[in-house]
């Protein structure tokens, strides 16, 4: 799945640049079975999304950051609405792993779940969590 930057347009003069340190790191849903997997690698002032066949590099003036409710915080191109992602404690596969949580809407309720490295393999069961 691909970071899709669809929604509405949004303005806010708090919008920040710099993405939290826990989130830095190179995120990928390794599920077994698929060779292409889709990753998310956050680092200070840039996002690349998607997958080896397609992903969206942004950085600088072109991100925006927006910290949401409950951890959650909102990454990605300026000025539209993005995805919103959140870094927990998860068990993953019997596992306790540090993961990362995306949402694709503020209200969705559920995530897709990333874990650091392509080492871990997931199941298709533990990719997708339900927020209830």
């Amino acid at each position: 799945q691909a970071l899709t930057t669809t929604g509405l347009s949004t303005t806010n003069a708090a919008a920040a640049t710099k993405i939290p340190s826990k989130f830095r790191h190179s995120w990928y849903q390794p599920l077994k079975n698929t060779s292409n997997p889709s990753f998310i690698k956050l680092k200070a002032t840039s996002i690349d999304a998607g997958s080896k066949t397609f992903h969206q590099n942004l950085s600088g003036k072109q991100l925006q950051v927006l910290k949401k409710k409950s951890g959650w915080y909102q990454i990605g191109a300026k000025g539209i609405t993005n995805p919103t992602y959140k870094v927990t404690k998860l068990k993953v596969d019997g596992k306790k792993r540090t993961v990362l949580l995306k949402k694709y809407t503020t209200k969705s309720h559920y995530a897709d779940v990333y874990v650091i490295g392509t080492k871990t393999k997931i199941s298709l069961n533990a990719a997708t969590l339900d927020l209830g």
